[in-house]
């Protein structure tokens, strides 16, 4: 086949692509009757927040400081001089719509004077969201919440496995380390990224990511996403059955979830397996009820399924140890922690994925690590083998839904992939399909 039949070919699968596209949007828009609304909860959009140190004219000037670690709003205001009525009224003013507890070290304020004196006091909550403290004209102060929205842009992210997902992306994503970390989150019940990856390996990922001030500030929701991992590839697609309560499945319309994770720790390295081994304090052989994986010291440890926790303590083996009670019979241990979580203690529920935990180096141990350990019925079992069941596959009501839904995006998908159409004209085939099954994701 020469080159320019193979290009014929490609242009024309773009085009029937868009075809059944417009298709499927236009059958959707039909069918649609109704939509549910948002709750706002952003106040007024106001001026950008102010990265530098500012002077306009020879009356007004403007500084801009960080939080020190032990400031607090009454000695940053100290520290400018001001009135003390005048910093007591900005407290009390800041005190009705903040919380000056929730004042945190590293975070910016910028202060602003004119030839009247003190003019406006601004701290930055989130890159986006700051509280204002201001003189009125007529002398009074008065304050506010300020949101900036983010301007969202629905691209794709693709690439090749060199080493590992983290190295892959961090070397060529703008914030890859923080897609790494999603992406590793949504393939964790499919995918072990500790010992399945191999090089050659790909990934495809169609998302959100968010600016600020025209500049690159994070990434939003992951609306679908394929991965293929020694050839085999598992694709997965954002669906919310109820309005803002989404999830992921894979096209056929079972959960991406599982009942249990793989790992209690996304990133880590096997360092000891299950079954019999020479004990690297003893000496001596015996049964290893569990797997030991290689971490830093302080790294968090998630509940690997929901349940309520039914030992949290200390022992001069186990160390500082939690066991989980996951109903069906099923237990999950975790050993040699530095530390238990705070409100972590003998009754309370946690969710699959919830915090409980940091490895550590406590009781016995040689090095910074966690033992993991699976029970069912009072018989260990070997994690990495545990064939977890799945939970609720989406419901034969939303069917239908989920079905439309999954073709456009996934048609998108293939929209993207192809180069014959500029960003723009993508863009707008993105925004514009997915403002039609927006409910749905």
């Amino acid at each position: 086949m020469d080159s320019a039949t193979r290009s014929y070919r490609r242009k024309r699968s773009a085009l029937v692509s868009i075809l059944i596209l417009f298709i499927i949007v236009f059958y959707l828009k039909i069918c649609k009757t109704e939509s549910h609304g948002t709750l706002n909860t952003e106040v007024e959009f106001n001026s950008p927040i102010i990265n530098k140190i500012t002077s306009s004219g020879n009356d007004q000037l403007s500084f801009r400081g960080k939080v020190r670690r032990g400031d607090n709003l009454f000695t940053i205001l100290t520290s400018e001089n001001l009135d003390n009525s005048l910093i007591n009224k900005i407290i009390s003013k800041t005190g009705e719509i903040y919380d000056l507890r929730r004042i945190k070290a590293g975070n910016s304020y910028l202060i602003n004077y004119d030839s009247d004196g003190f003019r406006s006091f601004r701290y930055d909550i989130e890159r986006n969201k700051y509280f204002e403290i201001f003189r009125c004209v007529s002398g009074m102060i008065e304050g506010k919440i300020v949101v900036i929205p983010y301007e969202v842009r629905i691209e794709m992210v693709s690439g090749t496995i060199n080493g590992s997902l983290y190295e892959t992306l961090t070397g060529s994503e703008q914030g890859g380390g923080e897609l790494a970390e999603h992406l590793a989150t949504l393939y964790e019940y499919d995918i072990d990224f500790n010992r399945d990856i191999r090089k050659g390996d790909s990934f495809l990922i169609f998302l959100e990511k968010r600016y600020l001030n025209g500049e690159f500030s994070g990434y939003g929701k992951i609306i679908a996403s394929e991965f293929v991992n020694r050839e085999k590839k598992t694709s997965v697609v954002r669906f919310a059955a109820d309005p803002g309560k989404s999830s992921y499945f894979h096209p056929d319309g079972r959960a991406v979830k599982k009942m249990f994770l793989r790992c209690p720790l996304p990133f880590m390295r096997l360092t000891s397996r299950f079954g019999y081994r020479r004990h690297p304090v003893t000496g001596f052989s015996a049964a290893h009820n569990g797997i030991d994986l290689g971490a830093p010291r302080g790294t968090t440890v998630r509940a690997t399924a929901d349940g309520s926790i039914y030992q949290a303590g200390y022992g001069k083996i186990r160390g500082r140890y939690i066991v989980i009670s996951h109903g069906n019979k099923y237990r999950t241990h975790y050993y040699h922690l530095s530390g238990i979580k705070k409100g972590i203690r003998r009754g309370k529920w946690v969710d699959q994925g919830n915090v409980i935990g940091y490895v550590g180096n406590t009781g016995r141990s040689t090095g910074p690590h966690l033992h993991y350990g699976l029970q069912r019925s009072g018989r260990y079992l070997n994690p990495l083998r545990l064939n977890s069941p799945s939970r609720e596959p989406v419901k034969k009501r939303d069917r239908e839904r989920f079905e439309n839904s999954s073709k456009v995006i996934f048609t998108l998908l293939e929209i993207g992939k192809n180069n014959i159409l500029n960003n723009s004209i993508k863009q707008f085939i993105f925004r514009s399909s997915l403002e039609i099954i927006g409910n749905n994701i």
